[in-house]
């Protein structure tokens, strides 16, 4: 799934860079972008870790080099999976190359957010008259996320790994629960849904949203 606005850019543009964990690894967001759009692609390494100073020092080594490719375009773009304003590691590049080129300036093209995706492939609608919906990260620790699923009436859990083998008690300690469900890989070709107790076992994909409603279907 891409929209029709961020295909346009991706067309237009002078230089396209793509989101890749570790060198040689493929690209989730380029996979989609190449169902649509035959656009030389240059990978850029995330490195997958929360110290600042270690990633910014990674992404500003990887502009430096790659210098005389932007600096000569007038448009470069990064397609991203989700929404390019929801949790998007996308964030800390535009900062540190803002500190080297303080003239650029940003545009971000709203995106798929993985709650919508994943509820619109399982079929279910997210939230209703006046449920509280929250989008929760797995990644701030175990009270901090049953605190906000105990004060909401539906919710997206994203990165449910994060949590290891912690997860279904965080989950149950939060409920009850009248549904819920885990999507793997939402839109791409090894998507899989998990339903039920099964969705709280510990998923080892970093692309997972676990889905949960107090209502049943």
């Amino acid at each position: 799934m891409i929209t029709v606005k961020a295909l346009r850019a991706i067309r237009r543009a002078d230089l396209v860079f793509v989101p890749v964990a570790a060198p040689g690894r493929p690209s989730a967001a380029e996979s989609v972008i190449r169902a649509h759009a035959d656009v030389e692609a240059v990978p850029v390494v995330f490195p997958m870790t929360r110290d600042a100073a270690k990633r910014g020092a990674a992404l500003r080594g990887q502009l430096e080099e790659l210098r005389p490719r932007w600096e000569e375009a007038v448009s470069v773009v990064l397609p991203v999976i989700g929404d390019s304003a929801l949790y998007a590691t996308a964030a800390y590049f535009y900062d540190v190359w803002k500190a080297i080129d303080p003239s650029m300036e940003l545009e971000l093209i709203p995106g798929v957010s993985a709650h919508s995706l994943s509820a619109s492939r399982a079929g279910r609608f997210l939230a209703l008259g006046d449920e509280v919906f929250s989008v929760v990260p797995g990644t701030a620790g175990r009270e901090a996320v049953a605190l906000a699923l105990k004060n909401c009436d539906a919710a997206a859990l994203y990165k449910p790994s994060a949590l290891g083998e912690e997860l279904r008690s965080v989950v149950e300690s939060a409920g009850p629960w009248g549904e819920i469900l885990r999507t793997d890989r939402a839109g791409l070709p090894e998507e899989r849904l998990v339903e039920g107790i099964a969705a709280l076992s510990c998923p080892d994909e970093y692309l997972s949203t676990l889905l949960l409603w107090r209502r049943s279907r």
